[in-house]
């Protein structure tokens, strides 16, 4: 385990690859710190992608870790670095590019990858946020932000309060994400986008960037603790873990992740 967790980090010059292989509290500590890694480096672009051809969905979390962020001491450390992944994603001034496999972004992965610049994803690929009907909690860590940014508020709501996924050819078509292609065929599509994005000036690239993330950081402002007030309130309500260990009973019910 690397000091970020579960998070491999490889770097050449231009190009700051983040491979998430999970979910534990290791990892969640090293995802708020990782962002500002890349932001800090020599590196001109940021990949983020899974480990072993993924992202990052539900059924790689550790469940025992997220059944016990109910306890309120627990909670405000949580908060705060949901709160720092989602606005140093958005902050960086590299340009990043989401790199999803199957079986996709969901949930928290989702909010990392719409966080990016691009999202680019392998066709046999989903995207969800299944907070509500998952966890039963609001989409505390960025989903409430970035879901309406990309798709507007009514499509929004309907992934966000209803137990709705979309494959990435139908992401691509309401604008979610920017590509989808055979999975063979993703890494090189990844790495065109990259070698386009090299080919730029590097201020002016950066600067295009703050420009058309001014929006995602006003609202982050507005939108972000009172989503992750929200989603404490719930938690302390004490229903959380029960519905975190039914969740994780479901998926393993399903088949998508080992007891």
């Amino acid at each position: 385990m690397s000091e970020f967790g579960l998070i491999d980090i490889i770097e050449t010059k231009d190009v700051f690859t983040i491979e998430i292989g999970g979910l534990d509290g290791d990892t969640h500590a090293g995802l708020a710190r990782v962002f500002r890694k890349a932001h800090e480096s020599d590196a001109r672009v940021v990949v983020v992608t899974g480990k072993n051809k993924s992202f990052l969905a539900p059924e790689q979390y550790e469940f025992e870790w997220v059944e016990k962020l109910g306890i309120y001491e627990d909670m405000l450390k949580i908060f705060k670095e949901a709160e720092d992944i989602i606005r140093d994603a958005i902050n960086c001034e590299k340009t990043t590019i989401a790199k999803v496999y199957a079986p996709g972004a969901h949930s928290l992965g989702a909010s990392i990858a719409l966080s990016c610049d691009f999202v680019y994803a392998s066709e046999d690929s989903t995207f969800s946020d299944p907070h509500l009907s998952g966890f039963g909690v609001p989409p505390g860590d960025g989903g409430a932000l970035l879901w309406p940014a990309r798709i507007g508020l009514s499509r929004a709501r309907e992934f966000l309060m209803t137990d709705r996924s979309c494959t990435a050819k139908e992401a691509v078509d309401i604008g979610l994400i920017n590509k989808a292609v055979p999975a063979d065929e993703l890494d090189g599509a990844v790495d065109e986008l990259v070698a386009k994005l090299l080919s730029y000036d590097p201020l002016g690239l950066k600067m295009t960037k703050k420009w058309l993330n001014q929006y995602l950081q006003q609202n982050m402002n507005v939108v972000g603790m009172g989503t992750l007030f929200a989603e404490g309130m719930v938690l302390a309500s004490g229903d959380f873990a029960k519905k975190t260990e039914a969740y994780g009973k479901q998926l393993e019910a399903e088949g998508k992740r080992k007891g």
